[in-house]
């Protein structure tokens, strides 16, 4: 593993390259893209280590205006930098004699997973395209955790964040809210349980990883559809990964709709979005689906 910087217009993006050993000639690429208000080092890092142990040549990286990455205002959430940042990643692979540049793939894990899909809709340099516990993060904002809310309560969201961008933008300190509840509760969600317990504790906390959302985030995020056009552009081959029991599943049934049906879907008995973190009884086994599918599709 080497810690590199990817060029992206006039800031550069935070990377960790993992290269397979024991591998000669140029290898396949996979570009890891992190979940909401996460940094590399967690569960996208993970992925990494593990897929270049099987072989590929992978780079993950903190998303621009986050994490070790440049960038200003910091902790802002921006869909379409995300998904920019992606090409990005690409470009840097391309670049590599180690890699071969008619092979390379994307795997997003929760809101990463989101941003893969866009970015390889509109990005064909990409060949295929996994996902894990994935997540849109606009419909997710739209809809709630579950997907059953009324998103017209959100025009009093716009209209406050409005307010406070205004506010910002006259002098007044920067606003944040949390990506994940500090002090979850009875009403909380499993999965934001499971998430506050990942990020929050030592089980994975990490001091760049800061659980903060500008307000300056809210109307880009709410507005922000990972899924738009994906039945018209998005015709790469696609791994689709989830658990049984996620509240996020939802993402994964309607993205698979929409598109007439993934190449491949797994929907893991008994697992809960977390679980693809960091709980190696699911993470093991989605590495090993996602080594077989890039080793089939980027063939």
């Amino acid at each position: 593993m080497s810690e590199v910087s990817i060029k992206k217009g006039s800031i550069s993006l935070a990377g960790l390259l993992y290269k397979p050993t024991g591998k000669s000639g140029k290898t396949p690429g996979l570009v890891i893209v992190h979940p909401g208000g996460g940094v590399k080092e967690q569960t996208a890092g993970t992925y990494a280590k593990k897929l270049a142990d099987a072989g590929f040549t992978t780079i993950v990286y903190d998303a621009a205006f986050q994490g070790a990455s440049g960038g200003e205002p910091h902790f802002l959430e921006d869909p379409n930098e995300r998904v920019s940042d992606v090409s990005a990643a690409i470009d840097y692979l391309q670049n590599l004699d180690s890699v071969d540049s008619e092979k390379i793939g994307v795997l997003g894990i929760c809101a990463g997973g989101g941003y893969a899909v866009a970015a390889a809709k509109g990005d064909h340099r990409l060949k295929a395209v996994a996902t894990v516990s994935m997540v849109n993060i606009g419909a997710s904002a739209r809809l709630g955790w579950d997907g059953d809310e009324d998103p017209s309560k959100h025009v009093d969201s716009l209209r406050a964040a409005a307010a406070q961008i205004t506010a910002e933008a006259k002098g007044a300190e920067r606003a944040a809210a949390p990506y994940v509840p500090p002090q979850p509760d009875n009403t909380t969600p499993r999965d934001m349980k499971e998430a506050s317990a990942y990020y929050l504790t030592p089980r994975a906390q990490h001091p760049r990883a800061a659980n903060k959302m500008l307000y300056l985030s809210f109307p880009r995020v709410l507005t922000f559809d990972a899924f738009h056009l994906a039945d018209v552009f998005l015709k790469q081959p696609v791994l689709l990964i989830a658990g049984s029991e996620a509240g996020s599943l939802w993402h994964t049934e309607r993205l698979d709709k929409m598109i007439g049906g993934a190449t491949k879907k797994i929907i893991v008995p008994k697992g809960a979005h977390m679980d693809f973190y960091d709980n190696e009884a699911y993470v093991g086994p989605a590495v090993k689906d996602i080594t077989e599918f890039m080793n089939t599709n980027l063939a």
